[in-house]
């Protein structure tokens, strides 16, 4: 039997930044492991500048993620900032140095971000033998995290509690009963009123909005761990989140899996 950390991440607004070469930075749909890492590492109070502990606490665990939301909608918000061009013969030490000392360098950025509405994610951790955190520690970490935490950026702070525990059994089997305690939790809030007429009555508006189930665990799964068996891949997903300097915000490639809980589908 394999031990997962398994937690929820909820948040209304959630932006896993991708690769943004342009003025427009795209979000995925699912966290990134760039972004998993680093909000495990803030727990713990890893600080970004602890090169060497970053690199030896992101090369020892394994990462996979069940996405229940039903919907899947989006928000992209528009910045224009004023910035001067870059200068090497200028340093500048304070937003009042930008605007007053290069006044003719001054040019305006254009910068679109897109967001993931409403995302509802559960995320299962897995860690070597060489890990330098137990996954005890870190369920302890996310209950009092060392530093705050968000989902991407800090305009996005978490909506619920992490709710972190330690499931032992395969990655199917904690990814379906998390599912299962998840739908069970929202269907008795939202239908175990004492007044049939008006629990009668929320069914009916949700239904005719759309949203008659807010969670599905028929969402699709996705994890890194080439031994995993419980769950059969349908396609094979080539990503560059693998953190290897925060210094230099350097990136190397890793293979991401994905597949659903329901074999066929």
């Amino acid at each position: 039997m394999k031990e997962y950390l398994v937690f929820r991440l909820y948040a209304p607004l959630a932006s896993w930044g991708e690769a943004a070469p342009g003025e427009i930075r795209p979000s995925a749909t699912v966290p990134t492991r760039s972004a998993l890492l680093g909000l495990l590492a803030a727990a713990l109070g890893i600080r970004r500048d602890e090169e060497e502990r970053l690199n030896a606490f992101n090369q020892h665990y394994h990462l996979a993620i069940h996405d229940l939301a039903t919907q899947t909608r989006w928000l992209r918000d528009y910045h224009t900032v004023s910035a001067p061009r870059e200068n090497k013969k200028r340093r500048y030490y304070t937003r009042r140095d930008e605007l007053c000392q290069a006044p003719e360098e001054v040019g305006t950025i254009v910068s679109q971000r897109e967001y993931r509405c409403d995302g509802y994610w559960h995320i299962a951790v897995s860690a070597t033998a060489q890990a330098p955190y137990s996954l005890e520690q870190l369920r302890q970490a996310l209950l009092e995290p060392h530093f705050p935490l968000y989902l991407g950026r800090k305009s996005c702070p978490l909506a619920l509690p992490m709710q972190p525990e330690v499931r032992s059994g395969t990655l199917k089997e904690v990814f379906t009963e998390a599912a299962q305690a998840l739908l069970s939790a929202t269907a008795e809030a939202l239908f175990s009123t004492a007044d049939p007429e008006a629990s009668q009555r929320t069914q009916q508006q949700l239904i005719a909005c759309g949203r008659e189930s807010f969670f599905s665990a028929d969402g699709a799964c996705y994890w890194d761990d080439p031994e995993e068996s419980s769950l059969t891949w349908q396609q094979k997903l080539h990503e560059n989140n693998q953190p290897l300097s925060r210094k230099r915000w350097q990136f190397g490639r890793y293979i991401r899996f994905c597949g659903t809980l329901q074999e066929g589908k």
